[in-house]
């Protein structure tokens, strides 16, 4: 019995700690929630002059908004894995169906995905919560569509690491996006961050994207370097995300990695 119990233990210890991506999600969650956390609690420790509904305010501002990443990215993954799953690919690969326009297809159903599942998150916290998302006017659109291109840009990353490696990278489709987390400044502004990390984060367009949320419910007022730093930010990981996701495609083809693809 114990050697039956000790050959499925090494079975397991293989599938857990076999893998790069699942040795990292063993490994980092605990820390994410120690940083997330802790930088959270600093942030409202030094501003107890907010008053509780701006807080609250601020907060579900941030939840919404990042939620718009999160769907994205997740709904381009699904989209993509499904067809992964089902062993479709090969078949679409044999019609007229162009990589790019697998491209223009994964976007668009993620853009209405997102749209779809946010509708009633907004309703509700309106409802319960007396939150009024849309006090951000013209800027609720710019942040709602440059985040969810951040997310495409992750899925699309994602996507080709899996078509080019396998399975046991399809749990960055959830990790990634965490791992970003801390350091984006979602729920507290960047100079909450160490300073040896104030200067990696800026690379991140969701840190201009939610320093700029805050500024506007705060401070009222929209700097536009800002906008020029977030588009510029997003045009520029979009770009190198597609471009690898297709070169991934290619390298599948080539190398007949999409037969072996599948649940």
């Amino acid at each position: 019995m114990f050697n039956r119990i000790f050959a499925l233990l090494i079975r397991y210890q293989n599938i857990s700690f076999g893998s790069f991506p699942r040795l990292m999600s063993i490994f980092y969650w605990p820390t994410v929630q120690i940083l997330f956390w802790g930088f959270f609690t600093n942030f409202f420790m030094s501003n107890e002059s907010y008053g509780i509904w701006s807080s609250l305010n601020i907060i579900l501002s941030a939840v919404v908004l990042w939620d718009v990443l999160f769907r994205g990215q997740l709904g381009l993954t699904m989209s993509f894995f499904e067809e992964l799953w089902s062993r479709n690919l090969p078949n679409l690969f044999i019609t007229p169906i162009k990589d790019f326009e697998i491209v223009i297809g994964l976007v668009l159903i993620s853009f209405i995905r997102t749209c779809i599942g946010l509708t009633p998150a907004i309703f509700f916290a309106n409802y319960f919560f007396n939150f009024h998302l849309f006090e951000l006017g013209f800027y609720l659109s710019f942040f709602f569509f440059n985040l969810i291109i951040v997310g495409w840009s992750i899925g699309f990353l994602v996507s080709g690491l899996v078509l080019r490696y396998g399975h046991a990278f399809e749990e960055l489709a959830w990790a990634v996006i965490f791992i970003i987390l801390p350091f984006s400044c979602v729920y507290y502004p960047l100079n909450s961050l160490p300073e040896t990390v104030q200067g990696i984060a800026q690379i991140l367009p969701t840190v201009h994207i939610f320093e700029s949320m805050r500024l506007i419910l705060i401070e009222r007022m929209f700097i536009f370097s800002n906008f020029l730093i977030i588009v510029f930010l997003n045009a520029f990981y979009l770009f190198l995300s597609i471009l690898f996701f297709l070169k991934m495609l290619k390298v599948a083809r080539d190398r007949g990695l999409l037969i072996n693809q599948g649940e």
